[in-house]
């Protein structure tokens, strides 16, 4: 039998494919780039132009450069599913027709930054730092340039104070600058230049996410203020000591040797009768003893795990009664792991090392905490502490091997490995207050001016403890030295010195602080901003719904889309990619009845061999195509796509350059992509969010309607809106009246289609198209569902005039009914 531990982690990477050999599977040579010298490439599928070097992959992640060839995305899928037209959306194209969305791997619209290993992430299960938490992830895949862990129950604390879970943690190496920020009260934040933390430079302004390599010292960081707290829950023992296994030492009247010759006189044919009469033994203790041999415990040891009795759980050789194996999570208990956080450790018999014994240190004046020490061990686990004087400390010792091995699970053995209890993480107010009190009484100090203080040598420790702090209303500090002399004689004997980490808080506000206090967060001022040469590896995280986390108590933004944005998905954790030829793919949009075949999620630019490769079987099928794009496109792709696509989508995020550039792209590219969309002959169709703070001031939408009017007034622009449980919740809802004033701004100045998505049923005729000659209702809309299309011919019934768009095609001639079914989504 193989001595490799089934289901370890080297064994599920042995398992894994590296994501750059499936890359290498499923691709093929691109046609989209020239070859330069050095064996680089120029790749020009995407606005970002990437001149990439042999051996690496461009910015998207999934077009790479192989001995001077440029290798791109062939033969398969990430993503398969029927919807409606409209939800592309097209309003001016095979109304109420479904289109067939293929999605591909990769983005050209990048999230580069990430934090140093050493950085402190705020989690369900405690302080960690991003190294700990990567390593001790056991699902991951790899790809070129990056590593990913998929921890399939941890959850980060976001900005609405509630833990949200972690879908990935990113792990690649990187040479190059990192920023030094290192602000008031709280230790020096290390990260890419790109990495965007939420911060303002004006007080009158809330915070938005700055680049970090954009910030000045005229800056404030953000600390949110208001967390959730948990409710009352119980501590399950066994279900925390459950794996844990003592090896102890078995008694026996008869020595291995003897043992032994029992087996050996067996096998000669000796009964046990003449066995016994040799040993000195009866028969039946002979038969006992052969029994025992036979099923494998016949040993001078045994292992075993802990027994249940009335309710409480022992190991072998512990006296009873056990300890309770399920107990309420109260402010008694609270305050004895408080207590022990500060003066606990445990300790074993080198003679006895499945003993195990807890111990409370305290000194000659602390008679009261001791003795309140002996009360919450019987009060809570039925216990009774011995009170010990020392020369220097009175102790309490409970030898009880299964309480010792809980506090050791729940909070470590000693001094450099504690951490905060995780019940008492997620545990509410009162217990966390309990907490923190008895930790502080134990091992801190509190001022007259209201400063509290407490000292360890645990790095998880002091951020768990400032944690707490924070989540009871109190911002913390955090200060770290280092001894020049790591040694020092106390009482004659050379004693190391750690380094320290204090923890400082104020729980009254008689000291001024630099700090800015606002309803939802602490704004922090920067000291000191600088930058300094970096290789090695760097991390970041994707965080569900919210999108952002607390490194190092501060609020940054994680790295989003990354299931499709980054790499090929690991099959273990989400949906594998599909592999498919344009023949099976096409046979699927037959079968479904749909009219379009669409190239969509995430930038289908950076697939467009692999797009054109199926539309010019689609189109000869009699189908419609259409791209769902970001609109980062080049000249050259255009004139690639132009006889192969019917039908273009361009999100028009922004008018603002600088929130282009935080994305990762240039405004300038994607506007002179909507003129070339136009010129070439593409039908068109551009989509805004509308986001409150970032897009929806009535300045940029107007200069948004009237560049689009300057291309072409025909042009629908489609203005949909923002829910804050998308993408982000740092922003309201975007309300109705915004989109109304929006949508009146684009009529305004000349757009003949202006509509109004995600907001069915309460936008009045916004959703529906009107003969922009006579103001007929021509379409009726209710989200994506068609309730009627009164076009004939492809023009107003009314007054005859046509009305732009693509009404037909070979597969759906004009005037074509409508299946009532249309509107649902059905993914393949």
């Amino acid at each position: 039998m193989s001595s490799q531990k089934t289901g370890s982690r080297e064994e599920k990477r042995a398992k894994l494919k590296v994501i750059s050999d499936q890359l290498g599977e499923y691709t093929q040579e691109g046609e989209l780039y020239e070859k330069l010298a050095d064996n680089r490439v120029f790749c020009y599928s995407c606005g970002h132009r990437c001149r990439i070097a042999n051996g690496l992959a461009g910015v998207c992640k999934v077009r790479f450069n192989q001995e001077g060839k440029l290798y791109v995305p062939w033969g398969y899928v990430a993503g398969l599913q029927c919807d409606p037209i409209e939800k592309k959306p097209f309003f001016h194209a095979m109304p109420g027709t479904d289109a067939l969305s293929f999605g591909m791997l990769g983005c050209d619209l990048h999230c580069d930054y990430c934090f140093s290993g050493e950085t402190i992430v705020i989690t369900d299960k405690g302080a960690k730092t991003f190294q700990e938490l990567f390593s001790t992830t056991e699902k991951f895949s790899q790809a070129p340039n990056v590593e990913i862990a998929y921890p399939e129950t941890l959850k980060a604390v976001s900005q609405s104070g509630k833990p949200q879970k972690i879908q990935a943690i990113f792990k690649h190496h990187y040479k190059g600058e990192l920023v030094k920020i290192t602000p008031y009260y709280l230790p020096t934040l290390s990260c890419t230049p790109d990495h965007r933390v939420y911060a303002t430079n004006n007080l009158n302004e809330s915070p938005s996410l700055i680049k970090a390599g954009e910030l000045t010292l005229e800056h404030y960081l953000t600390i949110p203020r208001n967390y959730e707290f948990s409710s009352q829950e119980v501590l399950n023992v066994g279900e925390i000591l459950g794996k844990h296994q003592i090896t102890y030492r078995v008694s026996w009247d008869l020595s291995l040797e003897e043992r032994e010759a029992i087996m050996v006189a067996t096998l000669s044919g000796e009964t046990s009768r003449q066995i016994g009469a040799k040993l000195g033994k009866d028969p039946s203790y002979i038969r006992h003893v052969r029994s025992k041999i036979n099923r494998g415990v016949g040993q001078d040891i045994k292992t075993a795990s802990f027994t249940i009795e009335d309710e409480k759980i022992r190991f072998p050789n512990e006296h009873k009664p056990g300890i309770p194996i399920v107990l309420p999570i109260d402010t008694n208990l609270a305050k004895l792991l408080g207590y022990y956080c500060a003066e606990g450790c445990i300790t074993t018999n080198k003679d006895r090392p499945n003993s195990y014994a807890i111990n409370f240190s305290f000194s000659p004046k602390e008679t009261e905490l001791a003795n309140e020490v002996i009360q919450l061990l019987e009060k809570c686990f039925g216990v009774k502490g011995q009170l010990v004087k020392r020369t220097t400390t009175i102790g309490i010792v409970a030898g009880k091997s299964s309480l010792g091995l809980l506090f050791k699970a729940l909070v470590g053995e000693k001094a450099e490995f504690k951490s905060v209890p995780k019940p008492i993480l997620n545990a509410p107010k009162p217990i966390v207050k309990a907490f923190l009190n008895a930790y502080v009484e134990g091992d801190g100090h509190k001022y007259a001016n209201g400063k509290v203080s407490a000292t360890t040598i645990s790095k998880e420790l002091a951020y768990g403890v400032a944690w707490l702090a924070l989540k009871l209303g109190y911002l913390p500090s955090i200060y770290y030295k280092v001894f020049e002399q790591p040694h020092h004689m106390i009482e004659g004997r050379i004693v190391n010195r750690a380094p320290q980490y204090t923890v400082v808080w104020y729980e009254e506000t008689k000291v001024v602080r630099k700090l800015i206090e606002t309803e939802n967060c602490y704004l922090i001022p920067l000291k000191d901003i600088s930058l300094q040469e970096f290789e090695g590896d760097v991390y970041n995280m994707e965080v569900e719904e919210e999108h952002n986390y607390l490194a190092g108590f501060f609020l940054v933004s994680n790295c989003q889309n990354w299931i499709t944005s980054q790499v090929l998905r690991d099959p273990n954790a989400v949906a594998p990619a599909r592999v498919i030829s344009p023949e099976q793919m096409l046979d699927i949009g037959e079968r479904e009845n749909v009219s379009t075949i669409t190239s969509t999620y995430n930038e289908p630019l950076i697939t467009s061999e692999w797009a054109v490769s199926i539309f010019k079987q689609a189109k000869a099928r009699g189908f419609l195509t259409s791209y769902v794009s970001n609109g980062n496109g080049t000249p050259e792709v255009l004139d690639y796509l132009r006889p192969w696509v019917d039908l273009y989508k361009v999100d028009l995020k922004s008018f603002r350059d600088k929130h282009y550039r935080e994305l990762g792209g240039l405004l300038s590219n994607v506007l002179e992509t909507i003129k070339g969309l136009k010129a070439r002959g593409f039908w068109l169709e551009i989509v805004t969010l509308v986001i409150p703070e970032f897009n929806d001031s009535p300045e940029e939408l107007k200069e948004m309607a009237e560049f689009l009017v300057s291309v072409d007034p025909f042009i629908p622009w489609h203005l949909t809106a923002f829910h804050s449980d998308y993408k982000m919740t740092d922003r309201d809802n975007t309300n109705v009246a915004t989109l109304l004033k929006a949508a009146e701004v684009g009529r305004k100045v000349g757009l003949k289609y202006v509509y109004i998505g995600n907001a069915p049923g309460r936008v009045g005729g916004w959703e529906n198209t009107w003969c922009y000659n006579c103001n007929e209702l021509l379409i009726e809309r209710y989200a994506y569902h068609i309730k009627q299309i009164r076009l004939k011919a492809g023009s107003c019934p009314k007054c005859q005039t046509e009305i732009p768009g693509r009404w037909s095609s070979p597969r759906f001639k004009l005037d074509y009914q409508v299946d009532n079914n249309h509107g649902w989504i059905r993914r393949l």
